[in-house]
């Protein structure tokens, strides 16, 4: 029992309710199940957004594709589209902006005949969509948007409001296609043909050139994007080549894929409704727009198309349908002309196509049959969902119907792991055409987190279903910790020191400015002492300190002139050596005296500060009264 619940779904073994959170806001909180009621645990999406309706897409292979509808009073018309973990209790974000219709009704499919392969539709408009928005932002727009209808309600008539193109007019929304092909862990943009129907090369930019189609809220209008489990590979759909889906019928066309949407093709001009009959062997399509006499068909998968008359009156044709299989060449065409309805029964059994052979000989040149490996065409493995699934599909070219009863060969590979077998994590988000998770979520923390730093975290984690075995390995991924946790220890002791540092200095200069230490400060070198006076040895020294430290301005002038007058010396010779000796025989004077009776070379010799060595050296005698030494 779960109080204030409200609606509920059973799919494959999962129990989802819708409970009631508030009552004034209308906002509800999704409960799941997984051992058949017994338990039940809310989901956790990884945004606070308010909740107000879920829409489940798929429940197949452990997982769950979930659609919220975050509000906004519905007039942005999308919502968040999520996929779980295993148990269907933790989400990440898979494609934001998923483009939604007031009853619920989602521009997202799966391609029925593949697994893992999905087409969908999303606003891509940050202003006017709820994919991260929280309530407060939310409120304040809606209050803008309301002040500005109220001045156009002021300055405009009602007839001229009737006829101004508003800016936010559906045919001026930015809504694109995207597909993946691994489960909503990678999406990206349709490959746009090159050339149109008749064979004319399409004129578009290059970074701005691709193919968006219409989807399941606009079935009024034009066919949603369109795949049945026997026609493998083919996928038909109503749509525009360009930088965004387009309403104008003049702009609107018929496409085909036949390799899982990888590549597209123009099927016809104009916007058709179509069927698929003979496991995707026969196509049949009639005008969706206008009153028809037509029915036009191809047999070879679109590579050519015939058409044929119902009769005289055209008719408003509502659809064509087919038994749920696909299989038959049988279909029933019905619409309207006038007032009154209209059935036709198209037998295609009239052709007379004989039975295709050679279902186990494929690729052989007697065979009618081909081998087909669909691709997502980012590797050259060919491997999706972590394995290379080969089909056995009629040749394009090949004149013959598979038969009600045909059985299509499948094989089974599994392939190396790679970046694509991997979503997201609770917490982290990709960009479109983009592989790489990010940290989407700024709440996650870890313990221990510090302002400061960052931790590593598991970004990546298997798509469920998927079978690679070995290769990639995803690394963890650094998330700098929140701006509200606190300070790291290191942090904190280095704050401490810068702070005591700043108190220290703002101390010392208060002191050294103060009357009372400035005594202490003069005698540990706290002053420049210019007054103190100094005196020389010999020579005319410097009156003050400053002229000690930088000297007076003619010291290298004088310099100049003592280096002019210094001696040159002189070599030694025989003819000086008998001076030099009577000079050692002669008393030894004091070397510290200074007088006029040096003169001559030993004068000379002096100045220079050089001496000559004698040829012996005398002995001295020893003192008088110490017979002992």
């Amino acid at each position: 029992m779960i109080y204030r619940g409200n609606k509920f779904l059973v799919s494959n073994g999962y129990i989802f309710v819708a409970k009631l959170t508030d009552a004034v806001k209308q906002t509800v909180a999704l409960m799941v199940s997984t051992d058949g009621g017994v338990t039940f645990d809310q989901a956790q999406l990884p945004f606070e957004l308010q909740e107000r309706s879920y829409t489940i897409l798929d429940t197949s292979e452990g997982e769950v594709i979930l659609h919220v509808n975050h509000g906004d009073d519905g007039k942005s018309g999308t919502g968040n589209v999520y996929i779980s973990g295993p148990g269907g209790k933790r989400y990440s974000l898979s494609l934001p902006g998923n483009v939604r219709s007031s009853q619920g009704e989602c521009e997202f499919d799966r391609v029925l005949s593949l697994d893992g392969v999905y087409i969908a539709n999303f606003k891509d408009d940050p202003d006017n969509s709820v994919a991260t928005k929280t309530e407060s932002e939310l409120k304040e727009r809606r209050e803008s948007e309301n002040e500005d209808e109220e001045i156009d309600s002021a300055s405009h008539t009602a007839v001229d409001r009737k006829h101004k193109a508003t800016s936010k007019a559906r045919s001026e929304e930015v809504v694109k296609t995207v597909i993946t092909f691994d489960k909503g862990a990678v999406w990206s943009y349709l490959r746009a043909p090159k050339v149109d129907s008749i064979g004319q090369k399409i004129d578009c930019p290059p970074d701005r050139c691709w193919l968006h189609l219409h989807g399941v809220t606009n079935f009024h209008s034009y066919a949603p994007f369109y795949s049945v489990d026997n026609a493998v590979g083919i996928i038909m759909g109503t749509g525009n080549v360009g930088p965004s889906l387009r309403y104008e019928p003049d702009e609107i066309n018929t496409y085909l894929s036949r390799d899982g949407g990888l590549t597209w093709v123009e099927a016809h001009k104009g916007a058709f409704i179509y069927e698929f009959g003979d496991h995707g062997g026969l196509i049949v399509m009639a005008d969706d727009l206008r009153k028809t006499n037509q029915v036009v068909f191809s047999w070879n998968e679109g590579q050519s198309w015939y058409d044929f008359e119902l009769g005289q009156f055209p008719i408003d044709v509502d659809n064509i349908v087919i038994e749920p299989d696909s299989s038959a060449v049988e279909f029933l065409l019905y619409g309207t002309r006038g007032e009154t309805g209209v059935v036709f029964h198209l037998d295609f059994n009239a052709l007379g196509q004989p039975q295709c052979k050679g279902v186990w000989s494929a690729d052989s040149v007697s065979s009618d049959y081909e081998t087909w490996t669909p691709s997502d065409g980012r590797a050259s493995d060919k491997c999706m969902l972590g394995r290379e699934m080969t089909y056995t599909r009629r040749k394009q070219t090949s004149e013959c119907f598979n038969g009600q009863n045909f059985d299509r060969p499948v094989v089974k590979r599994n392939c190396p792991c790679s970046q694509q077998d991997y979503l997201c994590e609770f917490g982290f988000t990709r960009k479109v055409n983009s592989l790489e998770c990010v940290p989407e979520d700024p709440t996650l923390t870890a313990p221990h987190c510090t302002s400061s730093s960052f931790f590593y975290m598991d970004a990546y984690r298997k798509v469920p279903g998927d079978t690679c075995e070995g290769g990639w390995v995803p690394p963890k991924v650094p998330v700098p910790c929140p701006q509200t946790a606190p300070f790291s220890r290191s942090a904190l002791s280095v704050l401490f020191v810068v702070f005591l540092l700043v108190v220290a200095l703002g101390a010392v200069q208060f002191a050294s400015r103060s009357e009372k230490f400035k005594k202490l400060f003069l005698q540990y070198g706290f002053e420049s002492f210019e007054n103190v006076r100094y005196s020389a040895v010999g020579g005319k020294g410097a009156d003050t300190a400053m002229d000690h430290m930088y000297g007076h301005g003619d010291d290298e002038f004088d310099q100049d002139q003592d280096q002019e007058d210094a001696p040159t010396l002189l070599s030694y010779n025989a003819s000086n050596k008998k001076r030099e000796d009577s000079e050692m025989t002669s008393p030894p004077k004091d070397l510290l005296s200074v007088g006029d009776e040096e003169t001559g070379d030993r004068q000379i010799a002096r100045r220079a500060g050089t001496q000559t060595a004698a040829a012996s050296v005398p002995k001295l005698s020893p003192p008088s009264g110490n017979p002992g030494f």
